[in-house]
């Protein structure tokens, strides 16, 4: 999907969304937090003079400690497979090759909730960030920093429990690799 279109999906959703959200009960945040997201992300990678684009599926844990109500501070392990590999051709050593890629980040993160009343929430983070590629037996991984930004909100399906849309900007880099990517996904945030 292009950039432009995921952007005016997520400005829709939390249009339409806005109405049910107003009438949501608060939920006060303390303790440990945790969660899981999925979605899909349109990676845009630059090598040297080089670009490739593609949208790919995104994993992401999270978790950390409430500082107090409306902020958080946390871990963040998340990542995007780029390309599949065949895991078990590779396991059982078949003569057929096994090829895959992926981009894993490691982020220290924070999110802010600018409301009390609603569950909205802007996040940032940076840390490490891995590139790996497995081609034509050779495996190689590239080493580097990023940057994330974004938001979300936290609908609450009981006390303990919270579906949360999300949408992320992200940037990486590796030496002469780099990447850019809008993430847009459903999380399930145990706050």
């Amino acid at each position: 999907m292009h950039p432009a279109k995921m952007v005016c999906v997520l400005f829709l959703s939390i249009f339409f969304l806005t109405a049910a959200a107003l009438a949501e009960e608060s939920h006060v945040r303390k303790g440990f937090w945790g969660g899981i997201d999925a979605g899909a992300g349109f990676l845009k990678q630059s090598l040297d003079e080089e670009d490739k684009n593609s949208t790919s599926f995104f994993l992401g844990f999270t978790g950390g400690y409430t500082i107090n109500p409306q902020f958080l501070i946390g871990l963040e392990l998340s990542g995007w497979l780029i390309e599949e590999s065949d895991q078990y051709c590779y396991y059982a050593y078949c003569s057929d090759v096994s090829e895959g890629e992926g981009i894993m980040q490691i982020f220290l993160i924070s999110r802010y909730y600018p409301s009390r009343e609603l569950d909205f929430f802007v996040k940032a983070g940076g840390g490490y960030v891995d590139h790996w590629y497995h081609r034509d037996g050779d495996t190689r991984r590239k080493e580097g920093w990023g940057l994330t930004v974004g938001g979300g909100y936290d609908f609450m399906v009981n006390e303990n429990v919270a579906l949360t849309p999300f949408a992320t900007f992200s940037y990486g880099e590796t030496g002469n690799w780099d990447y850019q990517a809008i993430t847009m996904g459903l999380g399930i945030t145990f706050p």
